[in-house]
């Protein structure tokens, strides 16, 4: 449509409209895992080849698929996955599945894996799919070999991807993970990743993955530049061992935090629950910290102050709380 013509057709009272009116009437964040996937967001994970991000994929879509924690941390609901490969072939997925998964069952992990399409080649299929099979989290692996890109530096052609991959999060409902390759250039924060800016730029969630000691390729560092869902950035460690991944300490000689305390998100489940099971009745912070008494009163209010910034829970007045409803797929 010519520009000339826009303002004719567009309602100003549905473009301009005082804050206040978004916040009575915006529908809640609603976290899929911890501080890193959320839906119709994009979280990108960058790192080197090799650094097993696509195995630490398939980690967490077992885990999640089979309401198991990983890292410590619970699915907010149940997940169901689809996994879009745009590299390997049926032996090395199965490979790869049998080392990161066993022999356990998982009817709720979908795979894509053809080479011969690009992601907006099948996007309306792959949609259509998302939503007949209930998908909530979505994997590009990788993002490269997604898109026909014809320069990667190019900002114009990044900010054209990115916009579709937001698009296709929100037409899915889905949480959408997307991996990408280490720049060549030794960059830290959200320049890490290859090619243009506008990709880290356009990304709700930023993780790299790195080795923070060259000598030792059991341990990855998780170093998150960028949250704009909510202001949690940690540093984590993970060791990787025969196909598992745990939290750990940093190893000998390299600077970073202990291991990380996932008790704040087990904290804000627990806290979710017993708003639920009140029978819709507001409580007081009190009586909260009373009804869990396996948490020190000072991560209850933390894990209080994330929900409400995630719009989990409401304030229907001073010191009480509510749940917004319990979520289900």
């Amino acid at each position: 449509m010519p520009e000339e013509q826009q303002d004719e057709v567009l309602n100003p009272e549905e473009l301009f409209r005082p804050i206040d009116i978004v916040r009575a009437n915006a529908p809640p964040l609603e976290p899929l895992w911890g501080d890193f996937l959320f839906r119709k967001a994009v979280t990108s994970v960058v790192g080197d080849p090799g650094i097993c991000k696509t195995s630490l994929g398939y980690g967490l879509a077992g885990a999640l698929c089979l309401k198991q924690p990983f890292l410590g941390i619970k699915a907010e609901e149940p997940v169901r996955v689809l996994y879009m490969d745009f590299e390997s072939a049926d032996p090395l997925v199965s490979s790869r599945a049998n080392f990161i998964l066993g022999d356990v069952q998982i009817p709720n992990f979908f795979l894509y894996n053809s080479t011969d399409f690009y992601l907006n080649q099948i996007a309306k299929i792959s949609i259509d799919f998302c939503l007949r099979k209930h998908i909530n989290l979505v994997f590009v692996d990788n993002q490269t070999a997604a898109f026909n890109t014809r320069d990667e530096n190019d900002n114009s052609e990044a900010a054209r991807q990115m916009r579709f991959i937001r698009q296709f999060a929100n037409e899915c409902n889905a949480a959408v993970i997307i991996f990408h390759h280490t720049s060549k250039a030794n960059l830290v924060g959200v320049r890490k990743g290859t090619g243009a800016f506008a990709r880290a730029r356009l990304a709700d969630i930023c993780i790299n993955l790195d080795y923070p000691n060259e000598d030792d390729k059991e341990i990855i560092r998780w170093d998150v530049p960028k949250n704009r869902l909510i202001d949690n950035k940690p540093l984590w460690y993970i060791k990787k061992m025969e196909g598992k991944f745990e939290l750990t300490d940093p190893p000998l000689g390299v600077a970073g935090k202990p291991r990380v305390n996932t008790l704040i998100y087990r904290a804000q489940q627990d806290i979710l629950a017993l708003l639920n099971n009140n029978n819709a009745e507001p409580m007081k912070r009190e009586a909260i910290i009373i009804s869990l008494p396996q948490y020190v009163p000072r991560t209850v209010d933390e894990a209080l102050d994330r929900l409400k910034r995630l719009g989990r829970v409401s304030i229907p007045r001073f010191g009480y709380y509510n749940a917004r409803g319990e979520r289900v797929l």
